[in-house]
């Protein structure tokens, strides 16, 4: 199975919203879509489910014209009828689908055991909490065991506890089918993603594995002395303290020549610690003006 993006553009009033976008999606990944507010993350998802137009580019699933029933989505803020109860609301969402009438049964019963709705089936949506709805949302989404699931902030309106069930749900989903969400939470992201899309002011400015994002950032380490720093105009550096600051290298090289210039300067360091890398710190790196 392959899912292609090329050259993905989208204006609206004249501004550019996602601007020449192009990525792949492999069969059984899990892809996180990550990047600050405004980067362009929910247009992005909603031209590939097809719910508004791109100005220009190919999106391509296994070269078929008609895949779009191959699509699960989960918007940020689902609709639902609230009138109606989670197995009327999944029985209606199945119909639309076209989906066989045992088989619906049998997928309702699955997503509301996998959601945990189990015991509220039969309970009117309209007293939900947030997360909740959150929940029933992703139970349409995956009801008719889609191939592609596109997610945009699933675990926004979640407490931690709720958080950790969804991402429990999506890690198991990954050996069936294929997700794209889009998150604000790096940890969760760094925990169960296989690939990562970072995206700032309409453009994929980053991808890859995350291990290959990690191994391709700068090395940062930690700097103390025994007295306040002189200026280092010469080295990237985020001042902490005036005796404390975080060095960024990008080689080998470069390191070994801010230690001589410790040693030329008479520095007294106290400790040069290197600063494990993570999603956060890759991110607050790459997103930073």
């Amino acid at each position: 199975m392959s899912f292609y993006v090329r050259n993905l553009s989208k204006i609206f009033n004249d501004q550019v919203v996602v601007n020449d976008v192009s990525f792949e999606l492999e069969h059984g990944r899990c892809v996180a879509l990550i990047g600050p507010n405004g980067a362009g993350k929910t247009t992005l998802l909603k031209m590939l489910t097809g719910l508004i137009a791109y100005k220009q580019g190919e999106i391509s699933f296994q070269k078929a014209k008609e895949w779009k029933q191959d699509i699960g989505f989960l918007p940020q803020v689902p609709f639902f009828y609230e009138w109606m109860t989670p197995g009327e609301f999944l029985t209606f969402v199945g119909r639309l689908s076209k989906m066989d009438e045992d088989l619906l049964s049998r997928k309702i019963e699955e997503v509301l055991t996998a959601t945990g709705l189990s015991e509220v089936r039969n309970k009117k949506i309209q007293g939900f909490s947030g997360g909740m709805k959150q929940r029933l949302g992703l139970a349409q989404a995956i009801l008719h065991e889609p191939a592609l699931l596109f997610l945009d902030e699933p675990v926004s309106a979640l407490d931690p506890v709720g958080r950790r069930e969804v991402m429990t749900i999506l890690s198991n989903l990954k050996t069936k089918t294929t997700i794209l969400y889009s998150t604000h939470v790096l940890h969760d992201a760094e925990e169960i993603s296989d690939d990562i899309l970072l995206m700032k002011n309409g453009e994929i400015i980053s991808q890859g594995t995350l291990e290959q994002l990690l191994s391709q950032a700068s090395d940062v380490f930690e700097v103390e002395s025994a007295s306040s720093l002189p200026e280092m105009n010469n080295f990237t550096i985020n001042l902490i303290r005036p005796n404390k600051a975080e060095v960024s290298f990008k080689s080998i090289e470069e390191k070994k020549q801010f230690l001589q210039w410790c040693v030329d300067q008479d520095i007294n360091l106290v400790s040069f610690q290197e600063r494990k890398q993570t999603l956060e710190t890759l991110f607050m790196e790459a997103v930073k003006p």
